[in-house]
């Protein structure tokens, strides 16, 4: 059996332990994650590998020596240019002429590459992917097929987008006639390139799920966990030869002491720790859940705690290393420094005695707060500072290509966090606009008009919110959340030179540019004596005057629109017109206006029924758009801003009102009839797992639905795997709401269930 390792990696997500590193040689237990899968395809009975290399491919060369590996003979493979997975390893096995194995030298696992290989020859495949289940796909390629043949991909999709918990490994089994699909001297990938159009020619592509341990080692969190599972036995493999340790030593036993550490009687060593040989541990040091790796020096009374100090640093007396945070290659933390949680310290990078570190030093950001559908949110100058807010603009420049306009709320905290995200996006180069203390809404509208293709406001009272779209409040694709989210989390920001900072136009026509078409669209009024509710008091200040200006005498009638601005919903007497209501009667009305809508996908399905009595059409946008299919939506979506705007969405809702001669109740019975409901239903549990146990059947880009007898539900996770939105439609006697309860039962159910399991 002969063997490929791509072993190409840089690891960016690792820095600094990859910083003079090549990702291959990052030691778990001090022995390299490459040293293990070289057993692990020993133990298969591989007798030959080509080791695939670029990025400091001479360190791996340099690790294997003659090329002898126990039973295994190995021979380096480099590439002078990108080749991609399929191109470096048709390079790397174009003489061995049989079927073979890839396998990534920077993931740890302990697969039976032996039951996978037969398994592929069995099947008649050409290709096999080793494939496991997981709980996040969001990282990872999802497999989608059945009675183990594969039918399509999902490319690190959005919980939103996921259909399945099966995903690629990176493991294959190849047979010769996939490489003649492989074109030479370009960057070629297997899962994007080669298995796709394998599919399109017919090919017999296989998986084969595998029940081992699997971990791609790509961030911090990740190494840590996989150096956690080797030490208390969750992988199958071997550990390099352990200190003798006796005398009135305090550790756990969950403690990992190479050969030829030294740790003193008089320390203690708690948790999941592991010390690297070499290494020297000095009286009255605690470590907890730490990994120490070879050659590092920890000071007396020193303190470790669920953290990495790399090969060779140093750690003063009495000094502090708290959770997640690093301490790089030959790094030195002086006497009584305290380097804060999350913080990274790059290689051979000094910390003076007695000083905090509470950024990193060199670049990067460990504490990000994962984006949600409601933005970024955290405690305002605590989780969200002025410090996090520059490296959010200097991220949000990588996802433009025309500019970003930016407001806030009123509120001096709010204005702060905006200027220092203006501030980021200036020293990345890239243009922005200023627009003041406005509401979301009247952003929108101005920056469609400055021609921004990125929006952001800010809102800060004790928690902070940042809100990212692109234009016309529209969700930000897949790829540029993926984009922004490693910018941030990792610091690899777009910087400009001192004559290079983007300029940061002051926009102060905003708020005058959204009354002129407030001007425009309330020419009209209606018999009703209108009042104006919301929670923000920048669209009570903005809006008011224009609902006194369609005011007329008669009944009471109120438009209340929430503090976002995006929603309203209108009453009058007994009567009340919900936000999707109001919406169907703007669709209505812009179709007999000869208009297609555009509208987002989770959006009940009645809208059809009133766009099409007119010949219209309803368009549709996704929550997490993973490619263009909802283009033409997005672009028409860009146009009707109002459909996003409640005072304006309410604005026309009673111009058409007026124009048919209707009251608010006639009007509500114009529009189809249905009943709708929703709400979000927090899971502890995979969401996509919980779908496939509801036997949900999946939309083709986005959530899944149950459907019977005139109901519908719309069932779509969140963009952070916490829950599920539920978005009922009945047409029939029962109430959406009830079935909204029926359904969360069903949820909470299939959620014991796998909790069971556990």
């Amino acid at each position: 059996m002969r063997s490929v390792i791509l072993a190409g990696g840089e690891g960016t997500r690792l820095r600094p332990l990859t910083c003079d590193l090549p990702k291959p040689l990052v030691p778990v237990c001090g022995k390299p994650v490459l040293a293990y899968i070289l057993e692990l395809l020993g133990k298969a009975g591989c007798t030959e590998a080509a080791v695939a290399v670029r990025y400091k491919g001479e360190r791996i060369e340099e690790f294997l020596g003659d090329g002898r590996f126990g039973g295994l003979r190995t021979f380096i493979s480099a590439e002078d240019r990108p080749l991609g997975t399929a191109g470096c390893v048709k390079k790397a096995a174009s003489e061995f002429g049989e079927d073979f194995i890839v396998i990534s030298g920077d993931a740890m696992c302990d697969f039976d590459l032996a039951a996978l290989y037969e398994h592929h020859i069995q099947s008649g495949a050409a290709a096999t992917i080793a494939v496991i289940s997981v709980d996040d796909p969001r990282e990872y390629g999802v497999i989608l097929g059945e009675n183990g043949t594969v039918t399509g991909f999902c490319e690190k999709p959005s919980f939103v987008n996921c259909r399945s918990d099966l995903v690629n490994t990176g493991i294959y089994v190849i047979s010769p006639e996939v490489l003649e699909l492989v074109d030479d001297d370009i960057s070629v990938d297997f899962a994007k390139d080669v298995f796709p159009k394998m599919l399109k020619n017919g090919m017999k592509l296989c998986y084969h799920e595998q029940n081992g341990y699997w971990c791609d080692i790509g961030d911090i969190a990740a190494y840590k966990r996989c150096t956690a599972d080797l030490i208390n036995g969750r992988i199958r493999a071997v550990l390099p030869e352990r200190e003798k340790i006796s005398g009135t030593l305090e550790i756990s036993r969950s403690t990992f002491i190479a050969k030829g550490a030294y740790f003193s009687p008089k320390a203690l060593a708690a948790g999941c720790t592991s010390i690297g040989s070499g290494a020297y541990i000095s009286e009255g040091a605690k470590l907890n859940n730490a990994i120490v790796m070879d050659g590092a020096f920890v000071g007396e009374d020193a303190t470790l705690n669920d953290c990495i100090v790399c090969c060779g640093a140093k750690i003063g007396t009495g000094a502090a290393v708290y959770e997640n945070a690093v301490a790089g290659e030959g790094a030195v933390i002086g006497e009584h420094a305290v380097i804060k949680s999350g913080v990274r310290i790059w290689n051979n990078k000094r910390i003076a005695k007695g000083v905090t570190a509470d950024h990193d030093v060199k670049y990067g950001n460990a504490a990000f707060p994962e984006m949600g559908e409601d933005g970024i949110i955290g405690a305002t100058n605590t989780v969200i500072t002025p410090e996090f807010a520059v490296k959010v603009g200097c991220a949000l420049a990588k996802i433009s290509d025309t500019g970003i306009a930016v407001s806030c709320a009123e509120g001096t905290a709010s204005k702060s966090i905006m200027n220092a995200v203006l501030s980021g996006i200036s020293s990345s180069g890239k243009p922005s606009y200023d627009c003041g203390a406005v509401p979301l809404t009247v952003l929108a509208y101005s920056g469609e008009l400055l021609g921004a293709d990125i929006i952001v406001h800010i809102s800060s009272r004790e928690r902070t919110k940042i809100m990212i779209y692109s234009a016309g409040i529209l969700p930000l694709k897949r790829s540029r959340e993926r984009i922004f989210q490693g910018a941030v989390s990792r610091g690899e920001y777009m910087t400009a030179g001192w004559e290079g900072f983007g300029a940061i136009n002051i926009f102060d026509g905003a708020e005058a540019l959204y009354v002129s078409e407030l001007e425009r669209l309330t020419g009209f009024s209606v018999p009703y004596d209108i009042r104006l509710v919301s929670g923000n008091s920048g669209i009570r200040r903005i809006c008011k005057p224009f609902a006194g200006k369609i005011s007329g005498e008669g009944e009471k009638l109120t438009i209340t629109v929430s503090e976002s601005g995006e929603t309203a919903e209108i009453s009058a007497g007994d009567i009340r017109i919900d936000s999707v209501s109001l919406t169907l009667i703007v669709c209505a009305h812009e179709a007999r206006l000869g208009n297609d809508i555009s509208l987002p996908y989770s959006f009940p399905h009645t809208a059809e029924t009133a766009a099409e009595q007119f010949g219209k059409s309803i368009l549709r946008y996704y929550a997490s758009s993973m490619d263009d299919s909802d283009e033409e939506a997005r672009k028409l979506a860009v146009q009707q801003i109002f459909m996003r705007d409640g005072f304006i969405l309410a604005i026309k809702a009673l111009k058409s009102m007026r124009d048919m001669g209707m009251t608010p109740a006639e009007l509500l019975d114009s529009i189809p009839k249905s009943s709708t409901a929703g709400r979000f239903i927090r899971v502890n549990c995979p969401p996509q797992r919980v779908l496939d146990r509801l036997k949900a059947v999946p939309e083709e880009n986005e959530g899944a639905v149950i459907a019977e007898d005139g109901e519908r539900v719309f069932l779509r996770p969140d963009k952070r795997g916490t829950g599920i939105f539920l978005y009922a439609e009945s047409f029939g006697t029962e109430t959406a709401a009830s079935l909204c309860d029926r359904t969360e039962k069903m949820i909470k159910n299939a959620v014991n269930s796998l909790r069971s399991k556990e």
